[in-house]
């Protein structure tokens, strides 16, 4: 059953009928910061939201132009603004204000074009987004540090983004990572952003020093806590060892230091050194947030010295292995030059005529030596490659395995591919597993090698007529196959493996041209 309808007369939807004693308290009681401004952008209202966010009181902020409020980077682009809400252009702007303290909030505010009473206002409606927008920056500087975790590039290179991410998230006006060595207690500033070099290498000098007295920074990395330093600056230019550091120091616009401990498992491997302005001090919040980056720092260091101890470990089995094939066939092809020198020295004085038989036996093995050494000389010095190109390293390779092993090898390579040396020395060493296992696992007699370019990358395909295997068996390590493909999957490839027992394998392996 609907309601009678009221007479247009008692209908007021307007909010007149409410009074201007009403809307004087909605004003006032807003969350949201409301100004009003006159033609010449002077404040003639402002509620008690607004009163808060500014950091002044009503009677100062009364006549006051609005751009006094506004940090001076940003007051040519109010005053542009401004004027477009004096033509009407209403719309959704942000700004940064500026408090009395020296502080600064984000703000959004909407603003809109008056007129009352004959007079032209500019209305602004104000909201506080600081903390949003440091959750915005904290999250970026997150994202970026773990996109920064990879093992394809220096330490120091990931530490450099991350110093970089903790100025752009924090407050902090500069930052240092530093790595201490638990035997030596030696430190080494591996990444600075917003400090002259001479800075680093000061605190490096030091050092042993703030170990020596229980300084804050050296109290952060042995009791693994956080500690902050106020008055930080003045201390540093009170140090007459920093003296040729002191004009700088004069300028610098901080003077509240935070040593965040780098910590992986227990173990403390470095500081994050985070230097902020008097004022505001880092809160509860921002200091949760530099721990976090620390425990990235730390994670990123861990992962570096692992990858280091896998490349050592690496390396030291490629000398192993390049010891067995020196002692294999070089070694097999000497102690045949040496016998077969002896036979032929022996024909010599008995029966001349028949020394030319032992004597191109020496030759042949000669030759297989020269062409065995020459192929371990370029594994041992892989910076060839980029003298020599893939193609041609390929081609040795090949020449190497009808010397060494008697074996049919085809080649079809084409011409030196156009790419980076990272990508073409990882085929060359896909090509080395692929090749070892032919000969050592798959026992083959006939191998074909060939690289093309496609689709925007190259493809590696290695085949023999082995006794093959059974791929699926997840990637037998004594095949080396797992080390193939990840080799080709840190460059962004994928490798192929088809096999049946019996039927021989191919190997094929594509990465993308960089």
């Amino acid at each position: 059953m609907s309601s009678p309808a009221l007479p247009d007369e008692q209908l007021d939807h307007g909010p007149e009928r409410f009074g201007l004693a009403t809307l004087a308290q909605l004003l006032e009681g807003s969350l949201d910061g409301i100004v009003l401004l006159d033609a010449a952008g002077h404040i003639v209202y402002v509620n008690r939201a607004g009163c808060e966010l500014v950091g002044r009181n009503r009677q100062e902020l009364l006549g006051l132009s609005v751009e006094a409020t506004i940090v001076p980077r940003l007051r040519e682009q109010l005053r542009a603004n401004f004027a477009r809400s004096l033509r009407g252009d209403s719309g959704r702007r942000s700004t940064v204000i500026l408090r009395p303290d020296g502080s600064e909030r984000d703000v959004e505010y909407t603003s809109m074009h008056l007129v009352v009473d004959g007079e032209t206002l500019v209305a602004g409606i104000l909201r506080d987004v600081t903390d949003a927008r440091q959750r915005e920056r904290e999250a970026v500087a997150l994202a970026r540090m773990a996109a920064n975790l990879t093992l394809d590039q220096p330490i120091g290179t990931t530490l450099d983004a991350l110093v970089g991410s903790v100025v752009e998230a924090t407050g902090a006006h500069a930052c240092l990572i530093s790595l201490v060595s638990p035997e030596t207690m030696e430190l080494r500033a591996l990444a600075v952003h917003g400090f002259p070099p001479a800075y680093a290498r000061a605190m490096e000098e030091r050092w042993p020093i703030a170990v020596s007295k229980g300084a804050n920074a050296a109290q952060a990395f042995i009791k693994q806590e956080q500690r902050i330093l106020t008055n930080a600056r003045a201390g540093t230019l009170a140090d007459p060892s920093m003296a040729h550091l002191h004009d700088y120091l004069r300028n610098a616009g901080w003077d509240i230091a935070v040593f965040t401990p780098l910590v992986y498992r227990g173990r403390a491997l470095g500081i994050l050194a985070s230097y902020y302005p008097a004022y505001p001090p880092p809160g509860a919040p921002e200091l949760e947030l530099l721990r976090a980056l620390a425990d990235q720092a730390a994670v990123a260091v861990e992962n570096a010295n692992l990858f280091y101890q896998a490349q050592e470990k690496a390396t030291l089995e490629e000398r192993q292995r390049l010891a067995r094939e020196l002692h294999d066939s070089v070694s097999q092809a000497l102690y045949g030059i040496a016998l077969g020198a002896k036979t032929a020295r022996g024909m010599l004085e008995r029966d001349p005529a028949r020394a030319a038989e032992p004597l191109d036996y020496v030759l042949s093995l000669a030759h297989a030596g020269l062409t065995e050494m020459r192929a371990l000389i370029f594994e041992l010095r892989p910076e060839t490659l980029e003298q020599e190109g893939i193609v041609g390293a390929l081609e040795r390779q090949a020449s190497a395995l009808r010397s060494r092993h008697n074996l049919q090898v085809r080649t079809e390579l084409g011409s030196e591919p156009r790419t980076s040396l990272e990508v073409k020395q990882a085929l060359y060493r896909i090509a080395q597993e692929a090749l070892h296992n032919a000969v050592k696992h798959a026992r083959a007699s006939c191998i074909a090698i060939s690289l093309e370019a496609e689709a925007g990358g190259l493809s590696l395909t290695v085949r023999d007529n082995g006794v093959g295997f059974d791929p699926a068996a997840a990637f037998p390590g004594h095949f080396g196959l797992r080390s193939m493909h990840e080799r080709a999957t840190r460059l962004g490839g994928r490798t192929e493996i088809t096999s049946t027992p019996g039927s021989g394998a191919c190997i094929r392996v594509w990465v993308p041209v960089r």
